[in-house]
């Protein structure tokens, strides 16, 4: 049975979401790992609070992490599924820091956030429209002038 497009996005979708959510879950395991290797490192008890330095250093672990997923040859729809858990863990990242302040300033700057990324897709998506069409009319060109 051949599926119709709107049941392959649909299915899309449905993994996206799960796979991103299991990811998102795996990604905590590893900051609880990664915060608490960082607080017997610097002999602090359970009971404190945990360092910046545990922070920083499970950041750019996910980004390092990241960079190799997007720049692999996996399938996009893997990407996407893990382009997913960056965004989750910056917005629950940010939510945590500013858990004292406003809450209008969390939803600002989860805003800022949500507004950069969407413009970097949104440009990125329009770039590669731009090019397949300027690409697939300079090889339509070259195939009518032979």
């Amino acid at each position: 049975m051949k599926l119709k497009l709107y049941q392959k996005n649909i299915l899309s979708v449905l993994v996206i979401v799960v796979g991103g959510f299991i990811l998102f879950n795996l990604a905590f395991l590893l900051a609880a790992f990664v915060i608490n290797a960082t607080m017997s490192v610097l002999g602090m008890a359970q009971n404190e609070s945990p360092p910046i330095v545990g922070r920083v250093l499970y950041l750019l672990l996910i980004i390092l992490i990241s960079w190799f997923v997007f720049r692999s040859r996996l399938n996009d729809i893997i990407k996407a599924t893990f382009f997913t858990t960056p965004l989750m863990i910056i917005f629950a990242m940010v939510g945590i820091s500013l858990y004292q302040q406003s809450k209008w300033l969390i939803a600002g700057i989860g805003s800022v956030i949500a507004g950069t990324v969407l413009f970097y897709s949104i440009k990125k998506i329009l770039l590669a429209v731009l090019f397949c069409n300027h690409l697939c009319c300079g090889i339509g060109a070259l195939c009518h002038a032979f």
